[in-house]
């Protein structure tokens, strides 16, 4: 076998994986349906019958001003933890496990109350983000601690902290959209600050019943993006904060080279599409477009 370590378990932090095969991180497009819940669970589900070891949802957000702006991605309440525990219940009953991803879009946010590292408008995104005030950061790191524990209650295995892809972490990181003067800009070491102090924080929160994950992008192919011993340096301070495993993206989204070849296709539901005659697909209720 060319890969003989692929269906060996893997232990990342207090969870024990049955093989190494990982469903990345998407949005599939049923979170803002009137049964997203059940459609998810049996979504993740199939994925883990079908032998993916673990599984890492789409990005959910800690803060209001952190949603994409559909108002279907948000995280931080004991009802969110109630209607999410179906998923991890579902895929637990395939023989998997399933972190949740919580991501704060940033600049990339369409809400009118945008926040940013500094006031920098994104090249894909009409909004005008406003620059976070220093004493606004604090609630953004607490508010992370707050939805891990969430996740944890709802029963995930883990967190994954989206930081690539240019979204808030990695505008805080990357010189491209940082252009602050305090305690959280100009070195390195204070563009790292948040996502180090979100990633300690959320160890401190969830001790060590609970894997994080941080996301990272390994190239960003924009200008003004990290570079290599950077990244290593970011790392190395990522696992020491406590981060359990260190996952990776590449490209921001408003990188001009793609990297993304297809949204995942809007009637698709639970893996199975509707017919290309228009029918229904009694699968999943979706009516076609």
């Amino acid at each position: 076998m060319r890969y003989p370590h692929l269906f060996q378990p893997l232990k990342i932090g207090p969870v024990t994986l049955e093989n190494r095969l990982m469903m990345g991180s998407m949005h599939t497009g049923m979170e803002g349906l009137p049964d997203a819940f059940d459609r998810l669970a049996a979504f993740y589900r199939a994925r883990a019958e079908g032998g993916a070891g673990l599984i890492v949802t789409g990005g959910f957000s800690p803060t209001e001003d952190g949603e994409f702006g559909d108002g279907d991605s948000l995280f931080n309440a004991a009802e969110h933890a109630e209607t999410h525990a179906v998923i991890p219940a579902a895929v637990h009953a395939a023989g998997a496990r399933i972190f949740l991803q919580l991501l704060h879009a940033g600049r990339y946010s369409k809400r009118p109350d945008a926040v940013a590292p500094s006031a920098i408008r994104a090249p894909i995104n009409r909004n005008q983000p406003r620059a976070l005030a220093a004493d606004e950061i604090p609630a953004i790191i607490e508010a992370y601690g707050r939805s891990a524990v969430l996740a944890q209650q709802a029963g995930y295995d883990g967190v994954e902290i989206m930081g690539s892809e240019g979204y808030l972490l990695t505008q805080f990181l990357s010189p491209r959209t940082n252009h602050r003067e305090d305690d959280w800009g100009g070195s390195f070491a204070n563009r790292a600050r948040l996502a180090v102090e979100v990633v300690r924080h959320v160890r401190g929160c969830v001790g060590d019943g609970l894997a994080i994950a941080f996301r990272m992008s390994m190239l960003d192919l924009v200008e003004g993006g990290l570079t290599g011993d950077e990244l290593v340096e970011l790392a190395t301070l990522l696992e020491a904060a406590g981060a359990d495993s260190l996952t990776t993206g590449i490209g921001w989204h408003e990188a001009r080279v793609p990297t993304i070849a297809q949204a995942v296709p809007r009637r698709l539901c639970f893996g199975v599409r509707t017919d290309q005659s228009g029918g229904h697909n009694p699968c999943c209720g979706l009516q076609p477009d």
